[in-house]
């Protein structure tokens, strides 16, 4: 069948969430208190091994795990790395350490991290043993982060969209960021552009349904095309930025991975996004992941593509030091 994607629904590998699960208890908890009740997606949809293939899915794409241009400073004995939102399997952050053993890395996320169910190792490692270099801090980013400020060299930030809202409360929060940047520090976002391009009529609705979602507590998306700016809105200097595209369900590998990635998340979510979707009566499972089926047959025909935006700024070199 060449790139297409099998009409047969696809299931996923072992140790994933089934898309026909009927339970909702993660989203159920994640709507609980306030400061999560905008984390409708997040990493524990997946389990390891997804979380491994989307890691190096991205690395592959973007031929690196770095953009900023942090390479040389992150070769330097001490230098101080941040990942916010790191996932519970911390995966970008664990292969950050094993390659460059001389920089010290932290992650922080809202959930807890369990990085020993990574399959990651670096060579000299034994399987499943840490780099030394590396450490994980359980941290609601929206809240109080409570790390020592000018303390980072670089700080790393991806898929963070169903998180920040784009008013006053984002602008304070990248404020606070920048704080934590030592002089000639870098801040690096990646985020999709949560509106996919070339995209036929059910694969549209789906793709409206998930933004509706993520922005029913919100005024605007915080998604790949306002990265750029939040850094300069946040005072960074040397501000760079582009995308690329991927895409879904055709291509080859890379749009096979990006599938899978995305039915691993929506596939759940189905009572959710029902309303949302102009489908008749209430929720039937059956009947929505026939609409997926579709709606993902349709990336195919229609080339569907969707755009993933990377952006870093530096802070000034000159900051923080009259203090």
């Amino acid at each position: 069948m060449g790139n297409q994607i099998s009409k047969k629904r696809k299931r996923m590998k072992r140790g994933a969430v089934s898309i026909t699960d009927t339970s909702r208890s993660s989203f159920s908890d994640q709507t609980k208190s306030s400061s999560q009740s905008d984390h409708y997606f997040n990493q524990s949809q997946y389990n390891a091994e997804q979380l491994l293939e989307l890691h190096y899915l991205f690395k592959h794409v973007f031929q690196r795990n770095l953009i900023a241009p942090v390479e040389n400073v992150l070769n330097v004995p001490g230098a101080q790395c941040l990942d916010i939102g790191c996932g519970p399997t911390a995966t970008w952050l664990i292969d950050m350490a094993a390659e460059f053993p001389n920089a010290n890395f932290t992650g922080i996320d809202i959930q807890e991290v369990n990085p020993v169910a990574n399959p990651i190792s670096p060579p000299s490692a034994l399987p499943g043993q840490l780099p030394s270099n590396c450490q994980f801090k359980r941290i609601d980013v929206l809240l109080d982060i409570g790390l020592p400020l000018a303390s980072f060299d670089h700080i790393y930030q991806r898929f963070m969209f169903n998180v920040y809202r784009m008013d006053a409360f984002r602008q304070s929060k990248f404020l606070e960021l920048v704080d934590l940047l030592k002089p000639g520090g870098y801040i690096e976002l990646i985020e999709p552009d949560m509106i996919p391009r070339q995209v036929g009529p059910k694969y549209s609705r789906l793709a409206s349904a998930v933004s509706d979602m993520i922005t029913s507590n919100k005024k605007s998306l915080y998604h790949g095309p306002v990265i750029k700016q939040c850094l300069l809105d946040a005072g960074l200097e040397d501000v760079q930025g582009d995308y690329i595209s991927i895409p879904i369900c055709w291509g080859g590998y890379v749009g096979k991975m990006l599938y899978e990635s995305i039915v691993c998340v929506v596939g759940q979510l189905g009572e959710v996004l029902w309303p949302c979707l102009e489908l008749e009566g209430d929720y039937d499972e059956m009947i929505y992941n026939k609409f997926l089926d579709s709606a993902f047959d349709e990336c195919v025909e229609y080339k569907t593509y969707v755009n993933f935006h990377w952006a870093y700024g530096r802070k000034s070199s000159m900051a923080n030091k009259e203090s």
